[in-house]
């Protein structure tokens, strides 16, 4: 076991650390939300009022959060420190890592995910419901999120996978299904 000293400087390097890959990171994402945006132009129209409103989608296991902010012409995704109040954002979504990717590219259904606590919502929910409908009307893949365009078709169905894997391993209490 880590002494809590031990434990707080692990998490301060490693917020350290993404900050300083924060311009790759960030360029990655905002090339998706571009992606998204030529393929599907008017959903993003969808966030009505909420459009150039900034949200917080929070990965509660990663050391930094990610402020979301959609227009009709597009958006912007910034690598933000994590706080433990954070203020600005019409509404903060935060989970795991693998369950927002799953809600992001609509392979994990929003309701049950909230029901079953896997999920934690704050903030405007009228806001949630249009990034929800604008997601969903984006028909976003999981590699549009994560990986450069020319890449994104043939590692899709391994990332599903992948996330698929990791959400049914949480469920089994840590173990990925058929091991024992």
């Amino acid at each position: 076991m880590m002494h809590p000293l031990e434990e707080r400087l692990d998490a301060r390097v490693l917020i350290d650390l993404a900050l300083v890959l924060r311009l790759p990171v960030e360029m990655l994402l905002n090339l998706a939300v571009k992606r998204a945006w030529r393929r599907s132009a008017n959903a993003f129209g969808r966030l009505g009022p909420y459009q150039g409103r900034p949200y917080l989608i929070d990965p509660e296991d990663l050391p930094v959060a990610f402020a979301l902010t959609l227009t009709k012409h597009g958006g912007t995704v910034k690598l933000v420190r994590r706080t433990p109040r954070p203020l600005g954002y019409v509404a903060v979504i935060a989970g795991e890592f693998v369950d927002l990717l799953a809600l992001f590219d609509g392979s994990a259904d929003a309701d049950s995910t909230f029901f079953a606590g896997e999920l934690t919502v704050t903030g405007d929910t009228g806001a949630v419901l249009a990034l929800h409908n604008a997601l969903e009307a984006a028909d976003l893949r999981l590699a549009d999120l994560l990986v450069p365009a020319p890449l994104a078709p043939g590692l899709d169905p391994i990332l599903h996978r992948i996330v698929d894997w990791r959400r049914a391993a949480r469920r089994n209490g840590g173990k990925p299904h058929g091991v024992h």
